[in-house]
């Protein structure tokens, strides 16, 4: 079965990036382009794999998957969709809302859209906070896992409002420190078009006007 086979090849991509991470020195440039490069292959290859997960509905649909490295949810509307709006999107520590009922209708042809939200739980190793180019002299810790949201199969993908993540910090947050909701954007962290909503000691709330790869960082 295709999900079977996304689940293996996801897992193992998983594993060797924590294998090439820890094999080579963080400080190197040519080091830092392999693994925003090796990153981007994995991004790429969940993107696609997950999209096999997308199957046509009248109604709507949602498939779940969680494994040690990475948790995924991929939800379905079609033109006989009955919900206002879709139940937010989950995984240990992440949710996504977003208005899929909207992207649907803007869907003339078909009225049906699908997101598919992923949480990583290893991808900072290949991600590091440091590809956080704001301020060089200042210390960048990694305070979410990296998230990813696409629209799989989806024509019309324009969004129709803002999405909003909930990031729970999965280290001690630092009440003197700044908080940057960033996306990957091919070799480095930027903060165009998200901003912070909402932060709390243990989670931070962002909102962003595209859907992309994306992270929590403090910068201290």
């Amino acid at each position: 079965m295709a999900f079977n086979t996304s689940e293996n090849i996801l897992e193992t991509s998983s594993s060797l990036s924590s294998s090439s991470s820890s094999s080579s020195s963080s400080s190197s440039s040519a080091n830092q382009v392999k693994l925003a490069s090796y990153g981007n292959r994995m991004l790429k290859t969940s993107e696609k794999l997950i999209s096999t997960l997308v199957k046509p509905t009248e109604t709507s649909d949602n498939v779940n998957f969680t494994l040690p490295t990475v948790e995924g949810q991929v939800f379905m509307v079609g033109p006989l969709v009955t919900l206002e709006k879709i139940p937010r999107l989950e995984t240990t520590n992440s949710s996504l809302d977003i208005d899929l009922i909207g992207i649907a209708k803007n869907n003339n042809e078909t009225k049906s859209a699908a997101v598919a939200f992923m949480s990583y739980n290893t991808m900072e190793n290949l991600l590091k906070p440091g590809f956080f180019n704001a301020s060089n002299d200042m210390i960048k810790t990694m305070m979410s896992t990296v998230i990813s949201a696409t629209l799989p199969k989806t024509t019309n993908t324009k969004l129709t409002k803002p999405v909003n993540f909930t990031l729970r910090h999965i280290r001690e947050f630092d009440p003197n420190s700044s908080l940057f909701c960033v996306y990957w954007n091919i070799s480095e962290w930027i903060v165009d078009g998200c901003s912070v909503l909402k932060t709390t000691s243990s989670y931070t709330v962002c909102s962003c006007d595209h859907l992309s790869t994306f992270a929590l960082i403090m910068q201290t």
